[in-house]
């Protein structure tokens, strides 16, 4: 368990994703669809809603696929410890690198796992400033980089 959580921090090295941000805005305001695949695996994203208000605290969620031929380990129970947020071209990570025993899901061949649910938590320290917003997320699973597609919110002043 120590060796793969260890691989799940680490990334082994990948980069962090990048796409240029005209593309970014242009596919945010369009119907989810998945992001690039990676070894096989995908992931889509999507707002609970597009338009939040200042103080509230926006949420998503994320379906994830494995359409290769390699089995992958996910720890469903830590899913905001595992991922990187993207808001407005800026990467952002869970300040803890700790995580308890948790069961893992195999994710196989042919496998999904829907409805993921992902939070703006405050512990990523994200300016939620009133305007538009593109986010995404990147999951590392066993050291391969998963992007989702781009994802266009707004947060109104409160009101």
């Amino acid at each position: 368990m120590i060796i793969l959580l260890s691989v799940f921090l680490t990334g082994q090295g990948c980069k962090t994703p990048s796409a240029k941000p005209v593309v970014l805005q242009r596919d945010a305001w369009r119907e989810p669809s998945w992001g690039e695949a990676a070894e096989g695996l995908q992931c889509r994203l999507w707002p609970d809603k597009r338009i939040w208000r200042a103080g509230e605290r926006p949420s998503f969620k994320v379906d994830i696929r494995n359409r290769g031929k390699r089995i992958f380990a996910f720890l469903p129970s830590h899913q905001l410890e595992l991922c990187r947020i993207q808001f407005d071209d800026k990467w952002y990570q869970w300040p803890s690198p700790f995580m308890i025993d948790s069961p893992v899901w195999p994710l196989g061949t042919g496998a999904q796992f829907n409805d993921i649910a992902i939070t703006l938590h405050e512990r990523f320290k994200i300016n939620l400033t009133p305007r538009k917003h593109i986010v995404r997320v990147v999951f590392s699973l066993e050291g391969i980089e998963v992007v989702s597609n781009p994802v266009g919110i707004e947060i109104l002043p409160r009101g």
